[in-house]
């Protein structure tokens, strides 16, 4: 059961401890950075609480009716609340939101369940839904006071909880306020400080922390047993301890893109400029906002490590089958790194304030070459 959350092991047994010593918190925040698992762990941490056959008095048997109906999200003790879009006829009424979403909405919505529920680590991405509406916490009052089955949770997981609006957030305090006996409410969120106080100390945090590089090298390898040592190591890294991301990146060609940061340099710096320009093409063509900025994180990946390089700490280089070309260019250049990089960050800012990414692209590089110089030979 807990193979499926990947990595956090103190995460583990302090579940795994509080059901063993039957002290169930009335509630729970998971919180931590994206991508660490925090859904997973609530959704398995469900299964446990409703297990019929636990074993070892530790991991829910996955094979019983409650493991497989709460693992595939049709569990009358489990409910998933996610933000939603504005159905046709919204209202703040005690209707069921789902009810109100319009044919097309509530297939994006469908289609987001089954996803999230063939893998915990799918972030639920729902056209136009925007929060975390208080019709949802309205319906999810109703159930919560319903009686369930005996010696039984209804576990309720709030993910993303940060997106609840103002509205919403009032109306789960009420909940918490009077919490039912039978019901655990899970809160998970990468943005903790955004809740209301008062919701916080109503509820027993829990820290996730990132996922280890190795757990995650790991879980590459099981994804594409056919991926190099050096690729693996290199998409652990840009990952940064998330799966969410690592899951995104590797459903992506980034070594493509990678590439077109090595030959876009390379044009810049020998004066290529309708080369330069075609891959400035090549990124931008898409019209895709999240390439483009993964383009930049590549090219701010690169000058760290001409800094590390320079700095004699090739150890920490992440590019390391980039190795003897980064060793070529910090020593043939000068270069203001860390303005360089500054420039970079201020870049990927502006690619969400729409400004025109081709032109975004070329001044940035004709910035960069500014501050570059070639050593005397």
């Amino acid at each position: 059961m807990w193979s499926k959350v990947i990595g956090q092991e103190r995460i583990k047994e302090i579940l795994t401890g509080f059901f063993k010593s039957g002290k169930i918190s009335h509630s729970y925040i998971f919180y931590g950075n994206p991508g660490t698992g925090k859904d997973a762990a609530a959704v398995e941490f469900a299964k446990l609480l409703n297990c019929e056959n636990p074993i070892n008095g530790t991991d829910a048997c996955d094979q019983c009716k409650n493991c497989v109906e709460i693992d595939s999200f049709r569990s009358p003790l489990f409910k998933f609340v996610t933000a939603l879009p504005t159905g046709k006829n919204d209202s703040d009424d005690d209707s069921n939101p789902l009810e109100k979403l319009d044919k097309e909405d509530f297939q994006n919505y469908l289609s987001e369940m089954e996803l999230k529920a063939a893998d915990k680590y799918h972030v639920v991405s729902i056209p136009k839904a925007n929060d975390i509406r208080i019709s949802s916490i309205r319906q999810m009052k109703k159930e919560i006071y319903f009686t369930g089955r005996s010696g039984k949770k209804k576990v309720f997981l709030i993910s993303r909880c940060e997106m609840m609006n103002t509205q919403s957030a009032n109306s789960l305090l009420k909940i918490l306020e009077e919490p039912p006996k039978d019901s655990v409410l899970i809160l998970t969120t990468s943005r903790i400080n955004s809740l209301l106080p008062t919701i916080i100390g109503r509820c027993q945090k829990i820290r996730f922390d990132s996922i280890s590089k190795k757990n995650i090298e790991d879980y590459i390898r099981q994804k594409s047993e056919r991926i190099s040592n050096e690729n693996a190591s290199f998409f652990a890294d840009i990952s940064e301890g998330s799966i969410s991301k690592c899951n995104q990146i590797l459903g992506k060609n980034y070594l493509e893109l990678r590439e077109k940061v090595l030959d876009s340099l390379v044009s810049l710096l020998t004066d290529q400029n309708i080369k330069l320009g075609s891959n400035i093409d090549f990124i931008t063509g898409k019209k895709d906002k999240e390439r483009v900025k993964q383009f930049l994180v590549f090219l701010i990946i690169w000058f760290r490590d001409v800094i590390n390089i320079s700095s004699g700490n090739s150890d920490q280089i992440i590019n390391k089958d980039k190795s003897e070309r980064l060793e070529r260019f910090a020593a043939n250049y000068d270069s203001d790194n860390y303005m360089i990089i500054n420039s970079i960050e201020d870049a990927i800012s502006d690619v969400d304030k729409n400004v025109f990414p081709d032109l975004m692209l070329f001044n940035l590089f004709f910035r960069i070459r500014s501050l570059m110089k070639k050593k005397q030979s």
